[in-house]
Formats: structure tokens, C-alpha cells, sequence
């Protein structure tokens, strides 16, 4: 392995990183905020099936998340561990998102449910599970510097959240003019490119010669899951991402049926999303200079605390325009830093695995936290729907019930205050910044060696 200063990334280096977020944001975004639309208002799907699908559908995470994790530990090219499967989901996640929005019209309604299960698993619990757990994987082979590690995610999130930000802005509106069909796969082949950029611009440097070759150890499950299960962080990790993501998936869903029902305006999406990402951006601009000066917990204490402010004025503002946006605006602010220093925190995890246990592990410790997202993802999805479903919404209905508007404003206000603060005690319980330098010292002497 190199020095520390020959292994410091470049610029060039953590855009193409970055890249492999902003194509795998395409689908996370379409997912998180027109996906149920997609099923409930263009399809005809209810609204309580298909949060029900997403949550059967994590039942078969669990299984694909270990298997991936403990692949991925066990592979050995002359690319790495991570990079090859970036590589070979590349095209196969552009593919997949475009059979899943479009569902053939000549089905009928359990045919279309079926098709929808079928794409949805086929695309989050294989797919995106391969290359979700590479891409997350990547960072933690690819320097043990922790300031270029959280110049990576806040770049990762800077990109991908203006990634988000034009999905936002433009989708309706093209949906409009183009119909999902010509539209998913513009973004189907833009997705792909994305990645293989990724996978073209990075390289592992950890178990790597001089000349870049990489010699990775094949690390297998018998090995890798004890040494997991005595890691503390770990734990806590996943299940700050399975609320994170609950957090995100229900204010993603609810944000579709907040502006068409409640303002009475799908436009009116681009303006909320623009206050929301807008925001996020500038906040991971900021974030490296406020983690170099605080640490990554206690910036994410305090954003999380601004992110409840935020929810909660979202939740009283009603149909006030000004107070909606402003409460966007606080709390997205405040994810810029969460998002970044979240997953800057997970190789984190993986040193302090291989500095208390002596193995290192990438793979099993990655999809662990990857399923925790899942779950969260799926969760998210499923406490939308049901929320819809408990104010009576109707999806083909000419206008909705008094109890559906009062059910749509609680989930994109309040319901997020009280996720908000379920995160906010997960990152109180979980201190490794004490550690992290004593621990960055040890494993570069090592690696070293």
C-alpha cells in the first residue's frame, strides 16, 4: 500500500465517485417521490397494495443483502472487490428500471400487481442490492483518510441531491409531454453511463501493489459474521438507517400527494423540491468544514435537531405557502450534513471492526447497513400508504375527503418530527469520533507495513 499522501484522492477521482450516486439517485428518487403516484394515479393500483409490496419486499432483502456482503467478501479480480460489480450491474440497473415503470396496459388488475412485485424485487432486492453494497463498499477501499472520506460523501450528496433536484423539477412535466414510456428510458440509459463512469474514474487502494494491482483477501461468512457481531457500531448503524430512511421514503411519498392535494398543484413540486434540495446542497458544501471543527456526531446531533424545527413548522403551516417552504428549507438544510456524514461513518464502522477484531470485512458490514436502508426504504413506503389509506385517499377519486387531507398533511409534517427524533437519540448512543484517530493511526501502520 502507498503512503498517506499518495493516497489522497482527487478531485477528478471523487466526481466519478460521485457519479455512481447520481445514477443510482435516478432511481431512488423516481422510487421515493413518483413511484406510488406512478402505481396509484397512472396505473390504478391501490395505494395500500402497493405498501404492502414494498414491505413483502423486504422480506427478501434480508436474504439477498447477506449473500451480495458475503460475495462481495469473497471477491478477487484484478479491479478489487467493489469495482466489478459496479461494472456489471451498470447496465442491468438501467434495464430494470425501465421495466418497472412500464406496466403493460393490456393486464388486468392482479396481472398488473403481479408485474408490479415482480420488477419491484427484481430491481431493489437483486439489483440495487449488488450494486448498492459495491458502490458503499467502494469508499472504504478506496482511501483511510477520513477527510477525503467525507469530502467523497459530501461531494456524493452535493451531486446527487442536484441530481434530485432536476428529477423534481422536470419529470412532471415531461411525464406530460413525452408519457412515462419514452421518459424511463432516457433515464434508464443516463442511469447506466452514470455508473460505468464510477466504475471507469475509481480505484481500490487498500490491498493494492504498486502498480494498482489489487490483492484483496478473501474474507469468508464464518469468519467475517463473528467479528461483525462483536461491533458495536454496527448495530447502531443499521438502525439509524432503517429510521433515516423511514424518515426520507414517508416526506418523499407524501410530498407527491401533499402538493397535488393539499395546494391543489403538482407543479407546485417544483418549487417544494426546490426549497428542500436547494438547501441539502448547500449544506453538504458546508459540511467537511463543520465536521474537520465539531466531529461528524456532534454536526449530526445538531442537524437533526434543526430537521425537527423544520418538520414541525411543515406540519402547522397548512396550505401557507411561505411556512411550507421555509420549513423545507430548515430541514433540508440539515440533510446535507446527515447524509453525508452517515455514510462517511460506515467505513468508519469498518476500520473499528478490523481494528478490534483484526478482520476486515467490507462486504457483510456494508450490506448489513444496506438492508438496514431497505428496510427503511420499505418501511417508508409502507407508513405512507397506510397513511393515505387511513384518511380514505382514492387515488381515482375527483376530490379527496376532509380525513385523507388531514392524514396527508400529518405525514409530511409531524410524522417526520417523530422520526426526526428517534434518530437524533441513535446518534447520542454512538460516539466512535472518540476512537476514530487512535484508530486511522493503527491501520495505516498496518496497511503500510
Amino acid at each position: 500500500m502507498k503512503t498517506e499522501k499518495e493516497n489522497r484522492l482527487s478531485i477528478s477521482e471523487k466526481l466519478c465517485y460521485s457519479a455512481g450516486d447520481c445514477g443510482s439517485q435516478i432511481y431512488v428518487t423516481l422510487c421515493t417521490y413518483f413511484l406510488t403516484g406512478f402505481y396509484t394515479d397512472t396505473v390504478g393500483i391501490a395505494a395500500a397494495a402497493i405498501g404492502t409490496m414494498m414491505l413483502f419486499a423486504r422480506l427478501f432483502d434480508g436474504t439477498s443483502d447477506l449473500i451480495m456482503g458475503a460475495i462481495l467478501d469473497k471477491t478477487k479480480s484484478k479491479y478489487g472487490k467493489a469495482r466489478p460489480w459496479i461494472l456489471w450491474t451498470a447496465p442491468l440497473m438501467g434495464i430494470a428500471l425501465i421495466a418497472m415503470f412500464t406496466v403493460p396496459s393490456s393486464l388486468g388488475d392482479s396481472g398488473k400487481l403481479v408485474y408490479a412485485y415482480f420488477t419491484y424485487i427484481l430491481l431493489n432486492c437483486i439489483i440495487y442490492t449488488a450494486n448498492g453494497i459495491a458502490y458503499n463498499s467502494l469508499l472504504a477501499r478506496m482511501t483511510l483518510n477520513i477527510q477525503d472520506r467525507v469530502s467523497c460523501t459530501s461531494w456524493r450528496f452535493v451531486l446527487g441531491n442536484l441530481v434530485v433536484l432536476l428529477i423534481n423539477a422536470v419529470t412532471a412535466n415531461l411525464v406530460t409531454t413525452l408519457g412515462w414510456g419514452r421518459l424511463i428510458v432516457i433515464y434508464g440509459i443516463i442511469e447506466a453511463v452514470l455508473l460505468l463512469v464510477c466504475f471507469a474514474g475509481c480505484r481500490e487502494r487498500i490491498d493494492a501493489d504498486q502498480e494498482g494491482a489489487v490483492e484483496a483477501e478473501k474474507v469468508p461468512l464464518k469468519t467475517a459474521l463473528p467479528a461483525l457481531l462483536k461491533n458495536k457500531y454496527f448495530y447502531l448503524q443499521a438502525l439509524m438507517m432503517v429510521f433515516l430512511y423511514i424518515n426520507i421514503m414517508t416526506v418523499g411519498n407524501m410530498m407527491y400527494y401533499f402538493c397535488n392535494t393539499v395546494l391543489g398543484s403538482l407543479a407546485a413540486m417544483t418549487v417544494v423540491s426546490m426549497c428542500y434540495n436547494i438547501p441539502t446542497i448547500i449544506g453538504s458544501l458546508m459540511n467537511p468544514a463543520l465536521v474537520k471543527k465539531f466531529g461528524k456526531r456532534k454536526v449530526m446531533i445538531g442537524a437533526f435537531i434543526v430537521s425537527m424545527m423544520g418538520r414541525a413548522i411543515v406540519g402547522a403551516g397548512g396550505t401557507n405557502m411561505m411556512l411550507v417552504l421555509t420549513g423545507c428549507a430548515l430541514h433540508g438544510l440539515a440533510l446535507g450534513p446527515v447524509y453525508a456524514d452517515v455514510f462517511a461513518m460506515t467505513p468508519d464502522i469498518i476500520d473499528y471492526g478490523e481494528w478490534k477484531t483484526g478482520i476486515r470485512s467490507e462486504g457483510l458490514t456494508t450490506c448489513c447497513v444496506s438492508f438496514g436502508m431497505k428496510v427503511g426504504l420499505g418501511l417508508g413506503a409502507f407508513v405512507a400508504s397506510w397513511i393515505l389509506e387511513f384518511g380514505g385517499y382514492d387515488g381515482m377519486a375527483a376530490s379527496q375527503a376532509d380525513s385523507a387531507v388531514s392524514s396527508i398533511q400529518f405525514g409530511f409534517g409531524y410524522a417526520s418530527v417523530i422520526l426526526s427524533a428517534i434518530c437524533l437519540a441513535i446518534i447520542l448512543a454512538m460516539n466512535i469520533d472518540k476512537d476514530i484517530d487512535q484508530i486511522q493511526e493503527d491501520l495505516m501502520a498496518k496497511h503500510s507495513a
